[in-house]
């Protein structure tokens, strides 16, 4: 991710939660002075903008990565039809459909690994985690 991309994520989670935060100060603000429940939202409004940031930092990053597996999955298909097609066609030699037969078997390599590295990498992740994460994907 370059530093563009990188200051937009940060600003767009900040502007979240500023947008959050903003509505609960406006609905607070429109409770009777008396109400019980205004100092509290007034409160908690804080606590609401960093929360909102985060989450809208996690979608984004759920978002990016499930465009990325889209884009993996299209590609990994595309490349295997093109290599069977190859082997289908009797101008082919059988030094090249050899060739071509390695090819479809990196394809699949290619995206097993994928997967394997992903599970073997999997845990918990904090917020650096999301930030760190986000940089790596995109």
């Amino acid at each position: 991710m370059n530093n563009s991309t990188d200051n937009y994520s940060k600003i767009s989670a900040g502007a979240a939660g500023i947008g959050g935060g903003t509505l609960f100060v406006l609905i607070a603000n429109s409770l009777p002075p008396d109400s019980v429940m205004k100092p509290w939202l007034l409160l908690i409004t804080p606590a609401v903008s960093i929360t909102l940031s985060a989450i809208w930092l996690w979608i984004r990053v759920e978002i990016a990565n499930y465009v990325q597996d889209l884009q993996v999955k299209s590609l990994a298909k595309a490349a295997k039809v093109a290599l069977e097609n190859a082997l289908l066609n009797p101008h082919t030699s059988a030094a090249h459909k050899s060739r071509i037969r390695e090819n479809l078997e990196e394809v699949e390599i290619l995206l097993t690994t994928r997967h394997l590295t992903r599970l073997k990498n999997f845990k918990p992740m904090t917020g650096s985690d999301v930030i760190a994460f986000e940089k790596h994907t995109s």
